[in-house]
Formats: C-alpha cells, structure tokens, sequence
C-alpha cells in the first residue's frame, strides 16, 4: 500500500514538472514572435531607405547636369551676342538699332574688368608707354596744307595670326583662338609710316580695354609688315568678343579687327 502510495505521488509530480516544462517553451515561443516581426519591419523600412536614396542621389545628379547645360548655353549665348554687337558697330550700325535689336532677343553683356597693361610686344623694337589715342594734330598754321590722302600712313591686310615669319608676316591667316592659346598676333602691311612715329595697339576684351603696347620705327615703313602680339601674361584669354586696334601717332589707318575666343 505504501509504495503504491508514493508511486501515485511521484506520478503527479512528474505530471506537473511536464506541464510546467511545456508551459515555459510556449510562453519562450509567444515572446520571440513579435520580436521577429519587429526585426523583419526594420529590416524592409531600412532597404527603402536605401532604395530612396540612391534614387535622391540619381534625380540630383541629373539636376546638376541639367543646371550646368543650361549655364553653357547661356554663356555662349551672351558671347555670341557680344561679337555680334562689336561686328555690327565696326560696320558702321547706329549702335542705338544695335542695343534696341540685342534687347529684344535678351542678350545681356557683361564686360570684364580691365587688366593692367603688360609691357608691350611689337616688332623688335623696343616699346614705351603712350598716352591715350588722340585725334590728328591740327596744322599750325592757316597755309600749312593737310596732307593728301596718299600720303596718310596706311595699314593692309590686316588679320590676326598665331605667329609671324622671318618676313614679319602672318604664317597663318585668322585662325582659332581659345582659353589655350599661347599668343595672339594682329599683322598688317604698312605704308606711309615716317621713321620714329609712334606705331601702338589696343586690345579689347567686351568693349573694355585690357592692353595697350607701342613701339616707333627706326626707320620708315612702305610695304614691310607690321605686328604686335598679346599673351596670357598680358591679359587672361578669357572666351568671348575681343578687337585690337592699330594707331599711328594717335591716327587709327584701319578699323577695329573684331575677333572671338572660343572655347577649346
């Protein structure tokens, strides 16, 4: 009777530590159920993070490049605008029908400061400073005859070039100048020009002057070559509308020669 006794005992003990047993496994189970949801959640939320952010990142770069297109395209605009007014004016267009037509089509000029001018670069001689251009002197008196038109100092073929030969000619005629280019030379045949005038040039950058150079000739010019160059250390080669003009003693024989700087 005892042992059958303590034999129900133990199997009600047994029965209870099963139960309890089984009880804790399903209580461990509930509690990592929602834990691997809210892992799962974070996990997915992370990857659209991602997913948003690399199509920020490509959406951004294109509005960059778009930005950067359409700053080009102004800017070629506004540089095409400028040789078209400086072309026009050397042609003798009234410059107010230039600035009225230019306004209609939203072309706006924004000329550069004006750079100190470099020493100067002409011929072999040796250049001096000058003051600005002035008109042709008056006679000195009432009976003094002006000169006749053939004797006036005359500049031909002018046209720019990239460097000069041993004649002191152009060996190229007008060609490409860019932000790259090293030097820049305007070259013209002279006639008429007296020994020890003074023979300069100008250079303009949108209508602003960024050079001047000078030299007088030791002896007279009837046909030789004339030239004058300008470098990156005289004035940045900056894209955009440029001209240079030739003076004798204040006298300009030619017009201004309009020319570009492109872009390489």
């Amino acid at each position: 009777m005892l042992n059958a006794l303590l034999l129900r005992i133990l199997r009600r003990r047994g029965l209870l530590l099963g139960l309890a047993a089984t009880a804790l496994m399903l209580a461990a189970c509930r509690s990592t159920e929602p834990q691997q949801t809210a892992t799962a959640v974070y996990a997915q939320a992370a990857a659209e993070i991602e997913a948003l952010r690399a199509s920020a990142t490509v959406v951004r770069a294109r509005m960059q490049t778009t930005l950067e297109y359409a700053a080009t395209r102004v800017s070629l605009v506004e540089e095409a605008g400028g040789f078209l007014r400086f072309s026009l004016n050397n042609m003798g267009t009234d410059s107010a029908f230039i600035e009225q037509e230019i306004s209609q089509l939203a072309i706006v000029d924004t000329p550069s400061p004006a750079a100190t001018a470099a020493p100067a670069h002409a011929g072999t001689a040796v250049p001096t400073a000058i003051d600005p251009p002035t008109a042709l002197p008056v006679a000195a008196s009432s009976t003094q005859a002006p000169p006749a038109p053939s004797q006036l100092p005359r500049l031909e073929a002018l046209a720019l070039a990239s460097a000069v030969g041993a004649d002191d000619c152009a060996i190229d005629i007008n060609p490409a100048f860019t932000p790259a280019s090293s030097e820049i030379y305007v070259v013209a045949q002279a006639y008429n020009v007296a020994a020890g005038v003074t023979i300069s040039s100008v250079w303009k950058r949108q209508g602003a002057e960024v050079a001047r150079f000078s030299f007088q000739p030791e002896n007279a010019i009837h046909g030789a070559c004339i030239w004058f160059y300008i470098d990156q250390s005289d004035a940045a080669f900056l894209v955009g509308a440029w001209s240079v003009e030739i003076f004798v003693d204040g006298f300009s024989p030619a017009s201004p020669l309009a020319f570009q700087i492109v872009h390489g």
